[in-house]
């Protein structure tokens, strides 16, 4: 009997161990995802509200002080996360600060639209604005004439740019995909612009299934 209960104790004291290393190791994992960075910079003078948005949760957005025009802020999120910083909470395939915070210290100009010290934020903004750039989205083809063969052809012109347009964005959102596999900016691109992935690349990415399809801010599309 005695030896069957310290054998019992035993186990029990080696599980209560397990579990307790298990939460250790689970907490440290939880905490190297983490990263502590520094983002400051110039803002319009005329500018008097600047929200920090992590991974588009705009009901928790913090509204970020501003003087004479600057502001600093620090802040512990994922590695992979999507820092917005905008005007608005709405709108933000239209902003032009997406951060990912691939160092300790990113400083933007808001005037001259500048990202230094972090590569990849530079990367998905260059990438964004050409998306942006090359949107079919209100385009159109003038016509000054009440001739319907005029009409005819401006319309069948205004459509074969707009498909070019819509080309263009889709090979931009491709080659960033294929440049690099396990790129979690192009979360962003799949979140703010799920036009450009339709068809083709869609499919592309069913068969890749890629690591950061499964990012948080693309669970908010679902």
């Amino acid at each position: 009997m005695c030896i069957f209960a310290i054998q019992n104790l035993t186990l029990s004291v080696m599980k209560q161990l397990l579990f307790v290393l298990t939460a250790i190791l689970l907490a440290t994992t939880a905490q190297a995802k983490k990263v502590k960075v520094t983002i400051d910079g110039m803002v319009s003078p005329s500018q008097t509200k600047l929200y920090l948005i992590i991974n588009e949760d705009t009901a928790n957005a913090q509204l970020i002080p501003i003087k004479d025009a600057k502001f600093s802020v620090t802040i512990k999120v994922d590695r992979d996360a999507f820092i917005r910083l905008h005007d608005y909470k709405q709108w933000p395939e239209r902003s032009q600060f997406i951060l990912i915070p691939d160092s300790k210290h990113i400083t933007i100009d808001w005037d001259r639209g500048t990202i230094k010290g972090s590569e990849k934020s530079l990367e998905l903004q260059m990438a964004c604005r050409l998306i942006r750039d090359e949107s079919p989205e209100g385009f159109h083809v003038d016509v000054f004439t009440d001739d319907p063969e005029a009409w005819r052809e401006a319309r069948l012109t205004e459509a074969s740019i707009r498909e070019d347009m819509m080309n263009n964005q889709r090979r931009i959102a491709k080659d960033m995909i294929l440049k690099d596999k396990e790129n979690a900016a192009c979360a962003w691109i799949v979140y703010c612009f799920p036009e450009v992935i339709e068809g083709e690349i869609g499919a592309m990415l069913d068969n890749m299934q890629p690591k950061w399809m499964k990012h948080p801010i693309l669970k908010k599309k679902k």
